[in-house]
């Protein structure tokens, strides 16, 4: 039988240290001021939140039209049924 070692710790720190040298290479060679780069930020997830409810918006109508339409086939459908079931029921008696 193959005994596995824990490997958690050396992956975590591999991690820890990537990302730390990320962290460092980011800050050393970003290409604007912390002020240009938060105001972009900024800018770009304003941008993401007002798409989506704008796509929310949108999703919101067409499940309202697609409600109506669907009420609307029930109601064709219950009023044709209910017409058969007179005329059955007069053809019977």
């Amino acid at each position: 039988m193959i005994r596995r070692r824990n490997t958690w710790p050396q992956v975590f720190s591999a991690f820890a240290i990537g990302l730390g040298a990320g962290a460092a290479l980011g800050l050393l060679f970003a290409p604007q001021s912390g002020e240009d780069t938060r105001e972009l930020l900024r800018g770009t997830a304003q941008d993401g939140i007002d798409d989506a409810v704008d796509r929310g918006k949108t999703v919101i109508r067409r499940v309202r039209k697609n409600m109506g339409d669907a009420k609307d086939f029930v109601n064709e459908v219950a009023d044709t049924a209910e017409g058969a079931f007179r005329e059955a029921r007069n053809a019977s008696s």
